[in-house]
């Protein structure tokens, strides 16, 4: 209750910082009417050439433009105050700052506010709970402005303000972000958490061969709000393991996986249309019929860089009972534990094959089957379905114990499994990723124990290893309407992170070594030993030198003509979204062309 009340107090905070700096503003007029600031969108031809505006600037939008946009989104533009403000001069508020010293890595100090964001890199130390009362709390890499958003106008208003005044555009719903995608210094940030609509439909009518059930979400739904509604009404979506996760957002722009991606596929693969609107302001419905090419494009090729979504519909699917299970396998002695990895990967691909999804964490010399996701009424299932892993680890001596829970529907298992997990997982992260192909895991692959030996790595410096082990390519799963999901997804049997939790009680440097270890010496081991593989573009690493290859592949291209296509002027920008090679942020941060 104390983080509700606080989310309260800090959201007011902002709201009255705003209308602080509004004072002494001479009244201005209303006529100002977002058709008309949308048809300056095209205004400035230069746009991409030059650099985004800062508040330091001598043209920085005016108070008088900032309180004309103000009116024109009908006063939900938000001035930026950092929550962890109440933990520095001259706001300090020793009962608020000991609640987020106390949450800071937990997703409550932060999905639910304008700017704030998840990953400490990008945080920075402008504004956090553990430095000094008397340091200055400062923007930093966040955000200076947020429009929260309530429908189409407003977006329209944000994109025709960003390109008339050559402001930085980011785009936020609710921050779970690992790469830095949805803050930016001196940006304007459209703020999507709000768009909560949700209409569940019995019989899809549109131009693709579809007519079963299906679900229009706004881009602010996460998956905490639709699935306890889809399972009342018998239905299932694909969604994530996260339930703060947005599930119009990046993760279905990105491919999204989960624990149901062995029976339905991906979640692009489900999509049936895009609501959005261009960057020149346009607002479009898009279907792989309709503007095709978006739709392929926001499909799988990551957010924040073709369109901003305003609603997305999907395919729903009937909910039915679930089996969960999970067992742990140990031994100190080192050897022989990886030896037991080897084989516990070798005997997954029958096993996913039948629709089971398996989340597992490597930690120490500790193999931990957190869930493996089983379709079926019978209990039994559980023991003829994990047989190839029961019976290859007993082969070489090695006894599972297997506990398992039946349930009656998808939410269900979800809530009993997953919801405790995320209430308990650091989110302030230093992360890779590593998709693997499964030709590499089968039982005659000599990459067996390579794989193993550069995970031994990351466990030895640090770090876990929370792997999926799924079938996105099943022909049990509905045909695919073409669409941009990573083509390495379709041959891969794991999905892993490797993670280390960002520590502040250690100095900030050395914090920022372990990111360095990680880009240059510890995923390069792995990269190395996965050929054919890549990195889900959402949980990677965003200082991921190649990403244009390991994050998309041989959709690079066309990715690229796409973006040209619906934003030549470059309004979009994300950290390793496509495009995003045109321009770097300068020792300043200033985001400028290259």
């Amino acid at each position: 209750m104390l983080g509700a009340a606080l989310r309260s107090t800090v959201l007011l905070a902002c709201m009255t910082a705003w209308l602080m700096g509004q004072t002494g503003v001479a009244s201005l007029s209303t006529s100002s009417s977002v058709s008309s600031l949308a048809g300056s969108t095209n205004a400035n031809n230069s746009f991409s050439s030059t650099c985004r505006k800062l508040p330091q600037d001598g043209d920085w939008p005016s108070a008088q433009d900032w309180a004309r946009l103000n009116q024109t989104v009908g006063g939900r533009l938000i001035a930026t105050v950092p929550v962890a403000h109440v933990c520095h001069d001259p706001t300090y508020n020793a009962t608020a700052c000991a609640w987020f010293k106390d949450n800071w890595l937990t997703v409550e100090a932060h999905v639910y506010y304008p700017a704030e964001i998840l990953d400490p890199y990008f945080q920075g130390q402008y504004c956090e709970p553990f430095t000094p009362e008397s340091k200055p709390c400062t923007l930093g890499n966040y955000a200076v402005y947020s429009i929260n958003v309530t429908g189409v106008s407003d977006i329209q208003a944000g994109l025709a303000f960003a390109t008339q005044h050559d402001v930085r555009l980011t785009i936020k719903n609710t921050g779970h972000d690992l790469l830095g995608k949805s803050t930016g210094r001196g940006a304007l940030s459209l703020w999507t958490h709000n768009l909560k609509d949700m209409d569940f439909i019995d019989a899809y009518v549109g131009d693709v061969p579809y007519t079963g059930s299906a679900v229009r979400i706004g881009a602010g739904i996460m998956f905490n709000d639709i699935l306890p509604v889809a399972a009342a009404q018998g239905k299932r979506v694909v969604s994530g393991t996260c339930g703060t996760v947005g599930a119009a957002g990046g993760y279905t722009a990105g491919g999204g996986h989960g624990s149901l991606t062995s029976l339905y596929g991906m979640a692009a693969d489900s999509v049936l249309e895009w609501e959005i609107v261009t960057a020149s302001g346009v607002h479009l419905t898009v279907t792989p019929n309709q503007h095709a090419d978006l739709y392929w494009a926001l499909s799988g090729g990551g957010a924040g860089t073709f369109a901003v979504v305003v609603s997305m519909t999907t395919r729903t699917y009937d909910d039915g009972p679930m089996q969960g299970a999970g067992f742990t396998v140990s031994n100190s002695n080192t050897t022989a534990f990886w030896n037991t990895v080897d084989l516990f990967h070798s005997s997954l691909a029958p096993v996913v094959d039948t629709g089971v999804t398996f989340t597992y964490f490597i930690i120490g010399t500790e193999l931990i089957v957190f869930a493996a996701v089983i379709p079926g009424s019978e209990p039994a299932l559980v023991t003829s379905t994990l047989a190839p892993i029961v019976n290859s680890l007993a082969q070489a001596g090695v006894a599972v114990n297997i506990t398992s829970s039946s349930f009656s529907s998808y939410y269900a298992l979800y809530e009993s499994y997953f919801v405790p997990t995320e209430e308990s997982t650091a989110v302030g992260q230093i992360t890779g990723g590593r998709i693997i192909p499964r030709e590499l895991l089968s039982p005659d692959s000599p990459s067996l124990s390579e794989i193993s030996a550069a995970l031994e790595v990351f466990i030895n410096a640090g770090f876990y290893v929370a792997c999926a082990a799924l079938n996105a390519n099943s022909s049990r799963q509905a045909p695919f309407t073409s669409n941009a999901v990573f083509p390495v997804w379709r041959s891969a049997l794991l999905t892993c992170i490797m993670v280390q939790t960002w520590d502040y009680s250690i100095p900030w440097d050395e914090n920022l070594e372990r990111q360095a270890n990680l880009t240059n010496i510890y995923m390069p081991q792995l990269e190395a030993v996965t050929p054919g593989g890549g990195a889900y573009l959402n949980e990677a690493n965003f200082q991921e030198p190649n990403w244009q290859e390991v994050f998309y592949g041989d959709n690079y291209p066309r990715l690229r003509e796409v973006k040209q296509k619906y934003d030549p002027n470059e309004l979009f920008y994300a950290r390793t979204a496509v495009g995003s090679e045109e321009w770097k942020e300068n020792g300043e941060g200033r985001l400028c062309p290259v």
